[in-house]
């Protein structure tokens, strides 16, 4: 799938990942910067990041299986789980001949997809940017939010979220305290126009584990007992403040894991928190790299 537009110039590359084209934007030069999204976004939401760090560091921003202008296989074609899109990630990383320490940048779904990544190949990681994420089990002060467990439990979320496209479209306005452009809106869609484009966004929320036996709690459980392992590692935490699920509950346990983060609230700012703060963000995220340099 090719997509032009003003706000997204770049030309993305296709990468035969476990047998599915994968799109990725590999961009600039320098010390690499690895973006990871979430559920229902793609590299569009990075689209700004990408553009004020290529100049001086090495960005690489793909759209998972399934997402963005990737591949979107059916379910008997892919599995869609945390673990294979960690898969998908490590045989990523290893095809782009990735040298040196990377930053891990994260969103939404990207914290546990890149910190699974991160436990498995420790050694890799130089600094961590969090941005509305997790990478561990729901907070025991936190209930999972009605719409989500209406999508996930229910047959209403192949309704609302396959079928019908309501899911993403009502994300780009409810994620966000100030409205979006139309023509942003209309990009960060774009690809899931059709309802057999909307599988895997079926399948992110789907594979949320809640308890033990589901698909995906054993290796959640991993990455949880091994996030302290990360307490010397450089980290900043960007966290928009009006977020309907990554909430302050959230923040809390990233702040016991990792006590030495940098943390900078955004008061005025949703779940989509680049689209909210990007600006105040792109100069913090500048100047943690220059006060926390990586180092071979």
């Amino acid at each position: 799938m090719s997509f032009q537009h003003a706000l997204y110039p770049f030309t993305g590359a296709y990468r035969n990942v476990n047998g599915h084209q994968l799109h990725v934007l590999d961009e600039g030069r320098g010390d690499t910067v690895l973006m990871l999204h979430g559920n229902p976004t793609w590299s569009f939401y990075y689209r700004n990041l990408v553009l004020g760090l290529r100049n001086t560091h090495r960005v690489i921003a793909p759209d998972y299986i399934g997402c963005g202008l990737s591949d979107k296989p059916d379910e008997k074609s892919y599995e869609y789980t945390l673990r294979r899109r960690v898969d998908d990630l490590a045989a990523l990383i290893e095809q782009a001949d990735v040298r040196g320490p990377i930053t891990l940048l994260m969103h939404d779904w990207g914290g546990m997809i890149g910190m699974a990544y991160a436990t498995r190949f420790p050694e890799r990681i130089g600094r961590l940017v969090l941005l509305n994420t997790a990478a561990f089990h729901l907070p025991k002060t936190k209930k999972l939010p009605a719409t989500l467990w209406l999508c996930r439990r229910t047959p209403l979320g192949e309704l609302l979220i396959r079928d019908t496209g309501l899911f993403t479209s009502l994300l780009a306005r409810w994620a966000v305290c100030r409205p979006m452009e139309q023509r942003v809106r209309e990009a960060y869609l774009l690809p899931y126009r059709a309802p057999q484009d909307r599988t895997g966004l079926l399948r992110f929320v789907q594979d949320i584990p809640l308890q033990p036996g589901d698909p995906s709690y054993d290796l959640v459980s991993e990455v949880q007992a091994k996030l302290p392992a990360f307490r010397q590692t450089p980290t900043l935490i960007l966290w928009g403040d009006r977020d309907f699920v990554f909430d302050h509950h959230f923040l809390r346990e990233w702040q016991n894991f990792l006590p030495g983060a940098e943390v900078h609230h955004f008061p005025n700012a949703g779940h989509y928190v680049l689209e909210d703060a990007g600006s105040e963000i792109l100069p913090l995220i500048l100047d943690f790299f220059a006060r926390k340099p990586l180092h071979a």
